[in-house]
């Protein structure tokens, strides 16, 4: 039995279900041609679209109702009309997007295409694996990765944020614009793409929250402090590692990663391999005196086929982590601070040391001073390896040099990374402007001292 009429929700509700089998009511729109409902014997109702292609009638179900409302499963039958027309299967379609690749597929391929290619430590891969399965979990692992859209990353985007972590939002929404960039290009041995170019990224146009920056450069006093406690470090590869990115600024990374060829290659020079820096270019850096004392150093321990300069555990492997080392070098070096310092800090030091004969240890030092209700300086308990980078750069801008020398020597591509250090690098000319303006003001007060900038010859 089958009726033909305008389905509204009405309609579809009212009609009563058949004892047996089932019953059809088709839809009078012509632009929705096929379109219509079966009423079950069960009470159950479901819209559906009839279709031919290539000669043979075909049936793609659209959904139940009440899920559905009349209208809307209307408009969604005039939309799979359209794609009949272009000559398109929507059946077939639906049975691809059924066996279309999952979010848990593309944090796989992710892991295997991509991953390998990053010049980044071990323990910042990890934590791009944490970032993945944090993304597989928010999304959903089964979710089909062409049934993921804007509002989705959005939501994931702003929930990671409302939970504390503005930051960490950030950095999980680029890892996801990286993976949906990959689900736009075919896999190798496939020609088709997981993910149509009409689809596109759907982290694209998603705001990044706003990032307040974190360099910090360390004064001479820091820098002398973080030196000596390198020198009490019992691991001293790692610690050797750490002088070597003070010496260079150059990245975490790079330096756990150099090997003898790269110093072997050319005389007072460090060329750091494209697969090993951020731009994916050769950088050739020049060695300083100090840079190369250490080098030299580490090259008399040199053991025949050792291929690192900093070898981890087995030596056959680069150096992982760093992490343990700067734990102890910033603790270390914070004691030394409040030591050296001028207020109530350098008692508090001063008393455990004696009392303990041995330098106190930054908890040690802490609980003391809660215990006297004395405040200690923050020191460099929230310092970051990366800094040493910042700093090195800090020291070059604050002494003159210029921009793009400064960019050459961390191995910069884009101006604008280096210029993060352009007020730096105005401190010299500011100090300048300052004397010579000081010198014009006081010209001509009584009992001013009369300076000249130049000697006049004769």
């Amino acid at each position: 039995m089958s009726m033909r009429r305008r389905l509204t929700n009405e309609t579809v509700g009212e009609v009563a279900a058949p004892e047996s089998g089932a019953i059809t009511l088709w839809d009078d729109d012509p632009k929705a041609r096929g379109f219509g409902i079966r009423v079950y014997a069960s009470g159950a109702r479901s819209f559906f679209l009839n279709y031919r292609v290539a000669g043979r009638e075909r049936r793609y179900t659209i959904g139940t109702y009440p899920a559905w409302s009349a209208s809307a499963a209307r408009e969604r039958a005039r939309d799979l009309r359209k794609l009949i027309e272009r000559g398109e299967d929507p059946t077939l379609n639906k049975r691809e997007i059924r066996e279309a690749p999952t979010i848990q597929d593309l944090v796989d391929r992710y892991i295997d295409e991509h991953l390998p290619t990053k010049s980044t430590a071990e323990g910042r891969k990890k934590d791009e694996r944490r970032m993945l399965a944090e993304i597989g979990k928010r999304l959903g692992k089964l979710t089909k990765v062409v049934e993921v859209h804007a509002g989705d990353i959005k939501k994931m985007h702003r929930d990671i944020t409302d939970s504390g972590r503005p930051v960490r939002a950030n950095r999980i929404l680029a890892i996801a614009s990286k993976m949906f960039s990959l689900s736009l290009v075919p896999m190798a041995g496939e020609n088709k793409p997981w993910r149509n170019a009409a689809l596109g990224n759907p982290c694209k146009g998603v705001e990044r929250n706003r990032e307040e920056g974190r360099e910090r450069f360390y004064s001479q006093a820091e820098l002398a402090a973080i030196s000596e406690a390198l020198v009490e470090y019992p691991g001293k590869p790692s610690a050797d590692c750490v002088r070597l990115i003070m010496l260079t600024g150059c990245r975490p990374s790079e330096a756990m990663l150099a090997s003898w060829p790269q110093f072997d290659a050319e005389s007072g020079f460090w060329c750091k391999p494209s697969a090993h820096t951020k731009q994916r270019k050769v950088h050739r850096i020049p060695l300083s005196p100090p840079a190369l004392e250490l080098v030299g150093r580490l090259r008399k321990k040199r053991t025949k086929g050792a291929q690192w300069l900093f070898p981890g555990q087995p030596p056959s492997e680069p150096l992982r982590a760093l992490w343990h080392v700067w734990h102890f070098v910033r603790d270390r070096a914070t004691v030394a601070l409040w030591a050296s310092s001028a207020g109530e800090g350098a008692k508090v030091v001063a008393d455990l040391e004696k009392g303990l004969r041995r330098p106190p240890t930054i908890s040690e030092c802490r609980a003391e001073a809660e215990r006297r209700e004395v405040e200690l300086p923050a020191g460099l308990t929230d310092a970051r390896l990366y800094d040493l980078r910042h700093s090195f750069a800090a020291v070059g801008a604050g002494g003159g040099l210029s921009l793009p020398i400064i960019g050459r020597l961390l191995g910069h591509t884009q101006s604008l990374t280096t210029q993060r250090y352009a007020h730096l690098a105005d401190d010299p000319v500011r100090e300048a402007a300052e004397r010579i303006a000081g010198i014009i003001a006081s010209a001509g007060k009584s009992g001013a001292a009369v300076a000249r900038l130049r000697e006049r010859d004769g």
